[in-house]
């Protein structure tokens, strides 16, 4: 749908304040689901978001989640990033705008300043009521054009914190908001990266054993505290094995790249990661309860030139169904043919 932009402005304008007091953070998705609601595109939305904030106070970010699933899950990526742009060109021209404001005003101010001092001047020599009445109205009018760049230079370093906090968040479009690792959309964009080199590289897909039951025995909360332990773990060997990059891949399962790798390396890295994981002791907080090991499933496989990257992860997914057939808690590669 095509929109002035004067009135995508004013849109902008009414969704990022909705925004900032409801806690969310200003990033593609979120402002994607508050754009709509401002504008009224869905009604159903738009009522809905309504009643949550008349009965719950605010909508915030985890409600939010819920609303992007149900109304918005089936918007494609490309118009994420055209709402992440459309935030940046708008700021982009407010703050224009207003620098270009601030330094007409100042010119302005400058010249009236020395015009002034000519009339004042002249006002001296003749010393007739219309002069000094004219020379009151200048200064008048000068105080008045020194209020509004006064205030454009407020509304100027606004605009700088915004520039800076949407930069901020821009971050946030490539994190798991639960492990704060690199989600799916990131993986997505390396692994087109990391394959296009000449280089070696390899895929590690991790999944966690038997993951259900943790939330069956133990509760959701500590289903949730396993897969960021076991998210701090991998970003943690990750940093031992430069150029190596984990993310969250879905649920209870982790991708990683390893550029310059050979399957050897990566199946010994697999390995590693592994037995790492499989020392982790966690305990019940509300209980001080010791909760069971947590084991994990590795699959491996090599990138092939020209390969199609569906055909990498395929091959990765297979080595990781064959390690848990045989018993889980193993690492199988995908061996070369």
């Amino acid at each position: 749908m095509g929109r002035s932009t004067s009135k995508v402005n004013q849109y902008f304008r009414q969704t990022i304040p909705m925004m900032v007091k409801n806690n969310v953070p200003v990033t593609p998705p979120y402002y994607t689901l508050w754009f709509t609601y401002t504008t009224g595109e869905l009604p159903a939305l738009s009522q809905r978001m309504d009643d949550i904030i008349a009965q719950q106070g605010q909508c915030d970010r985890y409600t939010c989640d819920q609303l992007l699933d149900e109304y918005l899950l089936n918007s494609a990526e490309d118009r994420l990033v055209e709402m992440q742009s459309n935030i940046n060109q708008v700021v982009k021209s407010i703050g224009s705008s207003t620098e270009n404001a601030m330094s007409h005003a100042h010119d302005l101010n400058q010249s009236l300043s020395a015009d002034i001092q000519l009339m004042a001047d002249e006002a001296l020599q003749n010393d007739t009521p219309s002069a000094h009445k004219m020379v009151s109205m200048a200064r008048d009018f000068m105080s008045k054009t020194e209020a509004y760049r006064c205030q454009l230079e407020k509304q100027n370093s606004e605009i700088d914190a915004l520039k800076q906090k949407i930069a901020e968040t821009e971050k946030l479009m490539y994190l798991d908001g639960l492990t704060e690792i690199n989600n799916r959309k990131k993986f997505n964009e390396d692994l087109s990266l990391f394959t296009a080199s000449t280089e070696d590289t390899c895929l590690l897909l991790v999944d966690i054993d038997h993951f259900k039951p943790f939330n069956d025995e133990y509760g959701h909360l500590v289903g949730d505290k396993v897969i960021q332990t076991v998210a701090k773990t991998l970003e943690q060997s990750c940093n031992i094995k430069n150029g190596v990059q984990a993310y969250r891949f879905g649920g209870e399962e982790f991708a990683l790249l390893m550029p310059n790798a050979n399957i050897t390396i990566a199946t010994q890295f697999a390995n590693d990661i592994r037995e790492r994981i499989s020392r982790i002791s966690l305990t019940n907080k509300k209980t001080g309860q010791s909760i069971r090991s947590i084991t994990t499933s590795l699959g491996v496989a090599q990138f092939k030139s020209g390969e199609a990257l569906d055909a990498l992860i395929e091959r990765a997914d297979q080595c990781l169904y064959e390690a848990k057939n045989a018993g889980r808690n193993c690492v199988r590669p995908a061996l070369a043919s």
